[in-house]
């Protein structure tokens, strides 16, 4: 898995919806609770999520139903600690329950706990037939540390995690790295041409979505193996970082896409209209072969 360094990006939330993100700071001034831990640390109240409310609505075919509540894990270093937090997930597929009450941990998302914790978790950040993705961050305690992950879902359980490549202070990355994963993981569950249609809609400029729309060759070939794709997936910025808008924001978009032969990669060029935020440009590059 990649470490990242970033700040989320604003999440596409289908139907209107907007994820908003809940952070977890240092000890204040508040009334402090002892948790019964090794080393007695101590969190403040302020501290403790007690079952609020992230996402109670129906979306497609998905009905779904998150909430947030404190654990038992503590998170922290010298005399400051938080306590870690879990997602519980209710989630039904044209009426059929796919999963009730299940728990979503830090470890569940970045393999580990007690290091990161997780700040936000259990927004919706898109939807289709084939699969209802979730955003999480998990991050170092009052830092920018850390990761940003989709947690895709199908409608037999089945799930998959996606690490979303933000780079900081780097504007358009946050479209390309949202696009890609989303793209590659549609894909990859082979999602219909109208649930494409959709995507491209909503990240590409109209013009780039008819034409994405109307041909037959796609952004990236049939036999690439998409879920490999997207855990080797690199952006490059492709501009000077001088500080100053531009009119287009330009990228290379590198992946590899055998996961039996790391020496090939595959590379796309992709550009994002600085007045709209929209992808305008995709245009398939070379393959190198090491």
């Amino acid at each position: 898995m990649k470490k990242l360094i970033s700040v989320i990006a604003s999440a596409v939330i289908v139907s209107g919806l907007i994820a908003t993100c809940s952070g977890q700071g240092k000890l204040g001034n508040a009334s402090q609770q002892q948790l019964p831990t090794e080393d007695s640390v101590i969190v403040t109240d302020s501290e403790i999520v007690r079952g609020r409310v992230i996402e109670d609505t129906v979306i497609g075919h998905w009905t779904v139903k998150t909430t947030k509540d404190s654990n038992e894990v503590v998170v922290g270093r010298d005399d400051w600690a938080v306590r870690d937090s879990s997602v519980f997930l209710t989630l039904s597929y044209d009426n059929k329950v796919v999963y009730f009450d299940k728990e979503i941990r830090t470890k569940d998302v970045v393999g580990n706990e007690g290091e990161y914790m997780m700040q936000w978790g259990g927004y919706v950040f898109w939807a289709s037939d084939s699969a209802i993705y979730l955003s999480f961050g998990c991050f170092l305690p009052d830092t920018d540390d850390g990761w940003n992950m989709l947690y895709q879902i199908l409608p037999d359980g089945t799930s998959n995690l996606s690490v979303l490549e933000y780079e900081m202070g780097v504007d358009g990355n946050s479209y390309i790295a949202d696009f890609m994963a989303l793209y590659l993981n549609e894909r990859a569950v082979g999602a219909s041409a109208a649930d494409l249609k959709r995507l491209y809609e909503h990240f590409c400029t109209k013009e780039l979505a008819e034409e994405l729309s109307a041909t037959t060759l796609p952004i990236v070939s049939d036999d690439t193996d998409f879920r490999h794709a997207d855990r080797t997936l690199q952006i490059n910025n492709l501009d000077e970082l001088n500080g100053l808008p531009l009119e287009k924001y330009s990228f290379e978009v590198k992946y590899k896409p055998n996961p039996n032969d790391d020496n090939v990669t595959d590379i796309l060029y992709m550009e994002v209209d600085g007045a709209t935020n929209k992808i305008s440009k995709i245009e398939t590059g070379e393959r190198k072969v090491i």
